[in-house]
């Protein structure tokens, strides 16, 4: 293949420009992102909690003592 057979980036359009936010639309975007972070921090915790979860569950199963059957001759 040749060099140029390798583009797999599609041409864009130039973004507008975007004028600045009023004070408010600052505050209340500035709120957003702070939920939007909180969120995702509280969700981060939850998944580390149930993997621990979960490997706790799986060493006690490993190590868990088996029924050993005797088997009489």
């Amino acid at each position: 293949m040749r060099f140029y057979e390798f583009r797999t980036n599609k041409p864009r359009k130039p973004k507008q420009p975007r004028k600045p936010l009023t004070p408010e639309q600052s505050l209340v975007a500035a709120k957003e992102r702070q939920i939007a972070v909180a969120k995702k921090a509280l969700q981060s915790v939850k998944d580390h909690q149930k993997q621990r979860k979960n490997l706790e569950r799986a060493r006690k199963a490993a190590f868990a003592p088996t029924a050993q059957t005797r088997t009489t001759s």
